[in-house]
């Protein structure tokens, strides 16, 4: 039997996300869902700091400080929340990286390129490297983010990195998504058995 306990869990939103978070697409039905199971679940309390710009100089420092980002942590990212979650992991180690509707580029959107996200080639191989497992879902109905770009990202990320597309899935605006909460579960106690065997 797994313990979840001593695995931290760090839930990233979308931009625009200011005040209690809980209660905007999957974000609260998560954070309970992986606390039942044991998790040790970060969510932001009031929401990200610089809500609508979501910028990197002021989100990845967060995510860090504040959500205490280690090697310990499953990192679950959304919309832009996938993008800070990318950056981060190329200059740090986690234990697993979730993204959900991630994207690589500003998309033409004035606010995504002042973010600071876009403004650099994506090293994915360092991301490959930090990261002890990715997984990534994209809707292919996505309002927001073309699933292409979302495949894109997919590519870069490959041979690491599980896709997960919903065949009729938009921007993952509600819950549930019990597939999320699986995948985690699953890859913890992957991760548990192999250290089993070098105890």
């Amino acid at each position: 039997m797994s313990s979840y306990s001593n695995t931290k869990c760090v839930i990233v939103p979308g931009n625009g996300g200011g005040g209690d978070i809980r209660g905007s697409n999957f974000y609260g039905w998560v954070e309970t869902e992986l606390k039942q199971c044991g998790f040790d679940v970060r969510l932001p309390k009031g929401g990200m700091p610089d809500p609508l710009n979501a910028r990197e100089s002021v989100w990845v420092p967060y995510m860090l400080e504040t959500l205490e980002c280690d090697e310990n942590t499953i990192l679950i990212g959304h919309s832009s929340g996938a993008a800070a979650a990318m950056r981060l992991v190329e200059e740090h180690k986690v234990l697993g990286l979730v993204l959900v509707a991630a994207y690589d580029d500003d998309m033409g959107d004035d606010l995504e390129r002042k973010s600071g996200y876009f403004s650099r080639p994506w090293d994915w191989t360092k991301m490959q490297e930090n990261a002890q497992f990715i997984v990534q879902f994209a809707g292919s109905e996505d309002t927001l983010v073309p699933i292409e770009v979302q495949r894109r990202v997919a590519r870069a990320l490959s041979p690491k990195a599980q896709f997960i597309e919903d065949i009729d899935g938009d921007h993952f605006f509600e819950p549930p998504f019990p597939e999320l909460i699986q995948v985690v579960k699953d890859n913890v106690d992957a991760l548990q058995k192999i250290g089993e065997m070098f105890d």
